[in-house]
């Protein structure tokens, strides 16, 4: 009974926010992705939810950092140097070995680093705690800002990570010990971990992230528990849009950069948007005449 009152409220909290604009790896589009200077760009434009990913270190530090290894395109050595290829897996490695890979800028040149020209290198910038992201918002004084965490695992490479409960409880531990579980919510691809989420912490929301092909995403979506469907918004048309409606469900896109894609992504009605560039859809929202999250700025 416990469990489903607080799923409920956890529901309910949800259901009375306003549109939910959620900075991407903090503002990826502006600053070095899942920095603290990427989290601080996103509060100082102003953000529902601070988006991220997570993995656990070696040492049990959950550390935020998008892919399960080091990624070349973006992590130098403490050499200096430019990774080659793909890095050491982040379980592999203690939280202070992790912090010796600057992660500051893109690699010039690279396929990875065309889409985001505006992007400023900020060296030195390193992978942080996640205990840190939560402190940086408290520096902010923003004591509204929600936090969207992405555990990062795959049932294709289980040596790379911790097994998926005991992901998500490292995970759901860092948020209690924040006292933020009302303002967070648990995201994956891997939906093993938003299983354990809904039976040992229903009061943390968990939303289901589905890619490119997934049919009848809304219905499985609903038959695992969910109440969140975020789907890539290339993924969503109307039909999808109105079944996922009909559920009940939230419906919340990735990631979406462009005007054009912003404006048509309101215009269908989301509930919310994963943007790179979450100052473009500000402006989109303003001209909307849409309520915008407040600003707080803040120095990393």
């Amino acid at each position: 009974m416990r469990r489903a009152v607080a799923a409920l409220a956890c529901c309910l909290s949800l259901a009375a926010q306003a549109f939910d604009l959620q900075g991407h790896r903090g503002a990826r589009g502006l600053a070095p992705e899942n920095t603290l200077p990427a989290f601080a760009a996103a509060l100082s434009i102003g953000v529902t939810t601070l988006e991220l990913d997570v993995g656990v270190t070696r040492d049990g530090i959950v550390a935020v950092h998008h892919d399960r290894a080091l990624n070349p395109d973006i992590a130098r050595g403490p050499d200096g140097r430019w990774l080659e290829q793909r890095g050491p897996a982040i379980h592999s490695l203690s939280y202070a070995e992790l912090a010796r890979y600057d992660l500051g800028r893109l690699k010039p040149g690279s396929d990875y680093a065309r889409p985001f020209a505006a992007q400023r290198p900020v060296d030195g910038a390193r992978a942080p705690k996640l205990a840190e992201v939560f402190a940086l918002a408290r520096k902010a004084g923003n004591q509204t800002v929600r936090f969207n965490i992405e555990t990062k695992l795959s049932p294709q490479a289980p040596e790379e990570t911790l097994p998926p409960a005991d992901f998500a409880r490292a995970v759901v531990a860092e948020i209690r010990k924040a006292g933020v579980a009302a303002r967070s919510s648990i995201q994956s691809f891997d939906w093993r971990t938003l299983a354990v989420v809904q039976a040992e912490a229903p009061d943390i929301a968990t939303v289901y992230l589905s890619g490119q092909k997934f049919p009848d995403a809304p219905k499985k979506v609903g038959q695992s528990g969910g109440r969140i469907w975020s789907p890539n918004f290339n993924a969503l048309d109307a039909a999808a849009f109105r079944e996922a409606r009909a559920l009940g469900l939230q419906v919340i896109v990735w990631t979406v950069n462009e005007p054009a894609q912003i404006a048509a992504m309101l215009e269908l009605g989301v509930d919310g948007i994963i943007s790179d560039r979450p100052d473009l859809v500000r402006e989109e929202m303003k001209r909307r005449g849409m309520q915008l999250p407040a600003a707080t700025p803040v120095q990393p």
